[in-house]
């Protein structure tokens, strides 16, 4: 992953995706990277408005003719939907559990 698929990236998250809380367009400076691995991103996403927090995956997929341009101009995002049900008591005390023996990557922790 290079960096002109990075800013393709932030530029999609930020024109196709809105708060959940509040609606707020996502603008890109409130984009930020946590993990790359490859072709897998993760990031921290907040919104300006109501500062909600979100994380949020992408993976660019590219063909081979595409691998072989400079400046990729089609590629494909593939993230998880938004989750509408709030985080429970016991979903918080299963993530500190993980977290307290946690000595891994993100993104292969997630996607088992």
């Amino acid at each position: 992953m290079n960096h002109h698929d990075i800013h393709e990236i932030v530029a999609q998250i930020s024109q196709s995706l809105d708060c959940p809380e509040c609606n707020a367009k996502i603008l890109p400076h409130n984009i930020e990277i946590t993990d790359i691995i490859g072709d897998d991103c993760m990031f921290d996403v907040v919104c300006d408005r109501c500062k909600t927090e979100m994380t949020l995956s992408a993976h660019i997929e590219k063909t081979v003719a595409e691998e072989a341009m400079f400046h990729n101009q089609s590629s494909q995002i593939i993230h998880d939907q938004c989750v509408d049900e709030p985080v429970t008591a016991e979903e918080v005390k299963m993530m500190k559990e993980e977290l307290a023996n946690f000595s891994g990557s993100f993104i292969e922790t997630f996607c088992r």
